[in-house]
């Protein structure tokens, strides 16, 4: 995999998978008037181990003062909680023991969460679609994804469902094209939803 281009411009930092996760992020971000972030992509989280070994040993590493990681559960949420405590201290970095709780050494706060948190889903997009549970259309995208499964076309797999889930439910919207970040950009996505809950008290505790 090639490595994201990487430099620490900023004091706080999130690292996610994807450069959709970011938009989201940095919506959220300007959403709750949290400044001062540098949210940036790993590259997905079979990455995750080498982007924070390259971070670890920036030369202007001394200059982050909080690192969250957020990755997806992807069906695995305990293992993924696992996973990202083992790569921290892999990477020679303060190792949280559970989600959302801080450890500080030297000057640095590290933290991470595995989305969604403690709620059904596998990803970023279950966080989205949660904040709108009661937006009509979602009904009508259940009822579609049903007349898939049951025709003769081979339909999402269940590890994509919530991706389809999502593209069906921004095909409801004034712009059909949209994808999950440019939708939080243009605030489709509810962020005084509980869902987005975790991510605040993420953002917020950097």
């Amino acid at each position: 995999m090639v490595q994201p281009e990487l430099s620490i411009e900023r004091s706080k930092q999130v690292i996610v998978e994807g450069e959709d996760d970011v938009r989201v992020l940095n919506a959220l971000s300007r959403y709750l008037s949290v400044s001062d972030v540098q949210v940036v992509s790993c590259g997905g989280y079979d990455n995750l181990s080498n982007f924070l070994r390259i971070l670890r040993v920036l030369p202007d590493f001394a200059r982050l003062r909080s690192l969250a990681v957020v990755v997806d559960a992807d069906q695995d949420a305990e293992g993924r909680r696992r996973g990202v405590s083992d790569r921290l201290a892999s990477a020679g970095l303060p190792r949280p023991v559970r989600p959302l709780e801080p450890i500080s050494e030297a000057g640095l706060t590290v933290t991470y969460l595995v989305v969604p948190h403690e709620s059904e889903g596998a990803m970023m997009e279950d966080v989205c679609l949660n904040s709108v549970a009661d937006d009509p259309a979602l009904e009508c995208v259940e009822q579609y994804l049903d007349c898939v499964s049951q025709s003769d076309t081979p339909g999402p797999r269940q590890v994509w469902m919530s991706k389809a889930r999502v593209h069906a439910f921004l095909a409801s919207r004034d712009r059909p094209d949209l994808r999950l970040g440019e939708a939080a950009e243009r605030g489709v996505w509810r962020f005084d939803s509980e869902a987005f809950r975790p991510l605040t008290d993420l953002l917020r505790m950097l």
